[in-house]
C-alpha cells in the first residue's frame, strides 16, 4: 500500500512538472511571436462553440506564399468579442513556418499602441 502512494504521489509530481514546463514553453514561443512576428489580415471562414471557447477558422496569405494558410483555434473570448464568418480579423505570425506558428490577435491587440 505504502509503494503504491509513493508511485502514485510521484506519478502527480512528475504530471505537475511537466504541466508547469509546458505552460512555460507556451509561453516563450508566444512571446516570441509577438516579438518578431509578421502581421496579416485573416479572413474568417468558420466558427464553432467547444468546451474549451469557440474555435474560429481563418485564412490568410503571407506575402510571397504560393497559396493561403488556414488555421484554426481556439477563442477564450466572450462571444461577444468572437468574429463571425467573412470577418477580417489581425494575425500575427512566424514568417519561417506561418502554418505552424500563427495565431489570431484580440481586438484590443489589433489596435496602435500610442
Amino acid at each position: 500500500m505504502t509503494v503504491a502512494l509513493l508511485v502514485l504521489g510521484g506519478l502527480g509530481i512528475a504530471f505537475i512538472l511537466i504541466a508547469v514546463l509546458l505552460a512555460r514553453a507556451a509561453r516563450r514561443a508566444r512571446e516570441q511571436l509577438d516579438a518578431h512576428g509578421l502581421l496579416a489580415e485573416a479572413e474568417v471562414l468558420m466558427v464553432w462553440q467547444e468546451v474549451a471557447g469557440y474555435r474560429v477558422r481563418y485564412r490568410f496569405t503571407p506575402p510571397g506564399a504560393e497559396k493561403p494558410v488556414v488555421r484554426s483555434e481556439i477563442s477564450a473570448c466572450l462571444r461577444a468579442l468572437v468574429p463571425e464568418p467573412g470577418d477580417t480579423v489581425q494575425v500575427r505570425y512566424d514568417p519561417r513556418d506561418p502554418l505552424r506558428r500563427a495565431r489570431m490577435l484580440a481586438p484590443d491587440e489589433s489596435r496602435p499602441s500610442g
